[in-house]
């Protein structure tokens, strides 16, 4: 139409989060021309970069896979897209041309390098095209859960890196992993979870439940949340201390000090000598409340960090404890549980493993002594040059 101004067609396009560490983001575009235009970055920059070696892949359809081409072509694409090698055999691709081998088969696989027709050389970044004689393509043509990125093959410490499907994962239009936590159990006759959560402000939230009903580490009775007390690592930040919860009824800070609150809200007894920090939640008895949940807030003017309860003895006073669904519960419990020393240790990473994992033998030659193990015999000698 007269006077118009023509827009350009907006790209789709995909990222993908490959591994835990290091995170190397896998962007998939499709292009106006009807491409689709790969790329791979690591997630952020590293004083030691990792080395691409390839990227393997499935289709949807196997059938598409004669009408598929590459671009560039082998050795053909310069340092911007250093593809030496590229394999297409319905899933049965499954290792590089210097013999490092993945634990699955699959549809494709490029290879990188700076050498003609290997892996040598260390690459940061690669990029390359697939276009289709049969018409466009488009994302929905690339099986996107089974990418996998080799790095690192020449060394012994090789990884293949596996799609990170955490909602949470960096790249994936997610936010950033969770927030900082310290969980633990208070184990007794009422089992009793605390969670530390380090809050973007610098306070620590702490969350306790009694475990009950379907739960795994339920016990079968329950208990009215009287008090939690507990220690800090620095008592210098006692002072100006400040707690805030719905439930919180008092709280008392005087280090080496606290044991008790007042209606039954203590920890009196077995030689304790004294928390720094005493929290009093709800009121005595089950008449006024029954407290299960509850949550407070701690904060200091100079911030808090999970590191200052680390290794710290919590103490728990339950009343009113009894068998789930009883009318009366009138048994009382003193428990005491510790937020671990290390709760920042990450999880264990499902989204990587070593090429030494499915290998019987180191199968990276040393492009320095010509050194050679077969994979496919454990039995195999080193072969000297």
């Amino acid at each position: 139409m007269t006077g118009e101004t023509p827009t350009t067609p907006e790209k789709e396009s995909v990222t993908l989060t490959l591994g835990c560490e290091p995170h190397i983001l896998v962007t998939i575009t499709e292009t106006p021309e009807g491409n689709l235009f790969i790329s791979l970055v690591p997630e952020a920059p590293s004083d030691e970069p990792y080395d691409l070696d390839g990227v393997f892949f499935n289709f949807t359809d196997d059938t598409m896979m004669d009408s598929v081409n590459f671009f560039p072509d082998e050795n053909g694409g310069g340092i911007y897209s250093p593809v030496t090698d590229i394999q297409t055999d319905a899933d049965n691709v499954d290792s590089l041309s210097n013999g490092a081998q993945l634990a699955d088969t699959y549809d494709a696989g490029v290879q990188f390098g700076t050498v003609a027709d290997s892996t040598e050389g260390t690459v940061n970044f690669a990029n390359f095209t697939l276009w289709s004689d049969a018409g466009p393509l488009s994302i929905e043509d690339l099986d996107l859960s089974s990418f996998a990125v080799v790095v690192d093959s020449d060394t012994p410490d090789g990884m293949v890196l596996t799609v990170n499907d955490s909602p949470d994962a960096p790249g994936d239009g997610g936010t950033d992993p969770n927030p900082a936590e310290c969980a633990f159990t208070i184990e007794g006759e009422v089992n009793t979870e605390v969670v530390l959560t380090q809050l973007d402000d610098g306070s620590i939230q702490v969350d306790m439940e009694v475990l009950q009903g379907d739960d795994p580490d339920a016990t079968g009775s329950i208990g009215d949340i009287r008090g939690l007390f507990f220690n800090i690592g620095d008592e210098t930040l006692l002072d100006d201390l400040s707690i805030d919860g719905e439930d919180v009824t008092s709280s008392q800070v005087e280090a080496n000090s606290v044991l008790n609150l007042g209606s039954g809200a203590n920890m009196v007894g077995d030689g304790r000598t004294g928390y720094d920090v005493g929290v009093e939640i709800g009121t005595s008895g089950q008449g006024g409340d029954d407290i299960q949940q509850t949550s407070f807030v701690l904060s200091h003017p100079d911030g808090l960090s999970l590191d200052d309860f680390s290794g710290e003895e919590f103490g728990l006073r339950l009343t009113s404890v009894g068998l789930e669904g009883a009318e009366d519960r009138e048994g009382s419990l003193k428990l005491t549980g510790m937020c671990e020393d290390d709760p920042m240790e990450p999880p264990v990473c499902d989204d990587q493993y070593a090429l030494g994992d499915v290998m019987s033998l180191l199968t990276m030659p040393s492009h320095d002594d010509g050194l050679l193990a077969a994979a496919e015999d454990p039995e195999a000698e080193l072969l000297e040059a």
